[in-house]
């Protein structure tokens, strides 16, 4: 299974649209940290046959999505949350309470717009970065997991504007 995991999109529709134009075709499910969930809102055109499981961002005003949420396939437990919540931005220590206390493999988040993946303790803790607004000094950018029955394969990505249908 391949998950394509997104966050902080931030009304850069233009790049949302590349973004899923670039993935459509290798993405089995989708999933999408928060910050302007609005941007979805023409997906379905794009993608009529994809399942996107999101949660809100702190910029998601008035959403009725969860802060939180769980998706399990192939043995592994994927938390997934936008991080403002936990404090993202002051370290990993809100995220770790939280895959302890759900037994999770990886926890994904967004919020400080840098891409990451760190294995600790045994849980990876992984940020796709900012498809509308990077802080890393890199381009906008996503994250491809392969789950296998072996374990997780994580692959950080560029946005390739005008690239579509990488594989």
């Amino acid at each position: 299974m391949r998950i394509t995991v997104f966050s902080d999109s931030h009304r850069c529709h233009r790049n949302v649209h590349a973004f899923f134009e670039q993935t459509r075709l290798f993405t089995d499910l989708y999933i999408f940290l928060g910050d302007s969930e609005g941007d979805l809102d023409n997906v379905s055109v794009l993608c009529p046959d994809k399942q996107i499981l999101k949660v809100a961002g702190n910029c998601d005003y008035g959403s009725y999505d969860p802060t939180v949420g769980v998706y399990e396939t192939d043995g592994q437990r994927f938390l997934y949350t936008h991080g403002h919540v936990q404090h993202v931005n002051f370290g990993l220590g809100g995220l770790k309470k939280l895959a302890k206390d759900n037994g999770a493999t990886a926890v994904l988040f967004g919020h400080t717009h840098e891409r990451r993946c760190d294995y600790i303790d045994g849980v990876y803790f992984i940020n796709p970065g900012s498809l509308g607004k990077p802080r890393d000094g890199l381009g906008p950018s996503y994250c491809v997991i392969d789950v296998t029955k072996s374990g997780i394969l994580v692959t950080h990505c560029d946005l390739s504007e005008g690239s579509t249908n990488i594989i």
